[in-house]
């Protein structure tokens, strides 16, 4: 997960916006010849999409757990959880659901995927300002990063340059002591 630290962000944004719009060429291309797009690569893309993202916010946290002070550190435990289970809720819901009506009872599991990733976006963007101001942070003080993690196409672009040069500097100095 070291390359999410390294990477830069137009190689981010392109892993990320370019399945996004590769998933949609698949589509368009399959409504014009007339045949039902074939779900299967399009979900595989959208979870390779979706497994970025995720691994990318995992990394972040990750590694802010282990760059902070003992004092100012969190656990990343429970947000770890919640992207595992986001992730094979999507997987489960997609296999189950891709074709049919979904029905009223997955409304409760849903709405624990959304907070799942809410919370794993809020904990990442208080980490990365704790790391970067050295002090508890209020929400106001993370408030920025926390869009730009929510509205990610933007938002790679601001971040991974922090990222880069917070953690990825941070994982260089400790590995060579």
């Amino acid at each position: 997960m070291n390359v999410f630290l390294k990477i830069k962000h137009w190689q981010l944004f392109i892993l990320l916006v370019g399945t996004m719009f590769l998933v949609q060429f698949i589509t368009l291309e399959s409504f014009k010849s007339g045949e039902q797009p074939n779900i299967i690569p399009l979900m595989g893309l959208t979870l390779f999409m979706m497994l970025i993202y995720m691994s990318w916010l995992w990394a972040i946290a990750s590694a802010c757990y282990e760059a902070l002070p003992e004092h100012l550190a969190q656990s990343p435990k429970v947000m770890k959880i919640g992207i595992i289970y986001t992730v094979i809720y999507t997987v489960v819901i997609s296999l189950l659901f891709h074709g049919n009506d979904i029905h009223s009872f997955v409304l409760i599991p849903h709405l624990l995927a959304m907070a799942a990733i809410f919370y794993a976006l809020g904990f990442t963007a208080k980490q990365l300002i704790k790391l970067e101001q050295q002090k508890e942070v209020t929400f106001v003080d993370y408030s920025g990063p926390f869009f730009l993690f929510w509205f990610f196409p933007i938002g790679v672009w601001f971040i991974q340059p922090k990222v880069n040069k917070l953690l990825a500097s941070e994982k260089l100095e400790s590995e060579a002591s």
